[in-house]
């Protein structure tokens, strides 16, 4: 007997804190129906928006399109923002 794969699934825009404790909106998706998918943990992924839509496409590792997301520590300066990796390495100097 074989399963049925849902393609589509319901979600709702929640709230979290943000920077400096801003309500943000955040989508949250996660499930063992993403590796069905091809969404397997440490995929790279480009999301783009467009007339109410978000499409989520895998995409392959390369320099140019990877930059992890690392946020300082709470009480200095800059806090809950993304710093790049050129500015990561100005910063080790």
């Amino acid at each position: 007997m074989t399963k049925e794969v849902k393609t589509t699934r319901n979600l709702k825009v929640i709230e979290q804190s943000g920077y400096r404790y801003q309500a943000t909106p955040t989508v949250m998706l996660k499930g063992k129906w993403l590796s069905e998918f091809g969404f397997d943990i440490g995929t790279h992924v480009r999301v783009e928006c467009e007339d109410g839509r978000l499409i989520i496409t895998k995409e392959e590792a390369t320099e140019e399109n990877v930059q992890p997301m690392l946020y300082v520590a709470e009480g200095t300066a800059g806090y809950g923002k993304k710093k790049s990796i050129s500015r990561q390495r100005r910063e080790r100097r």
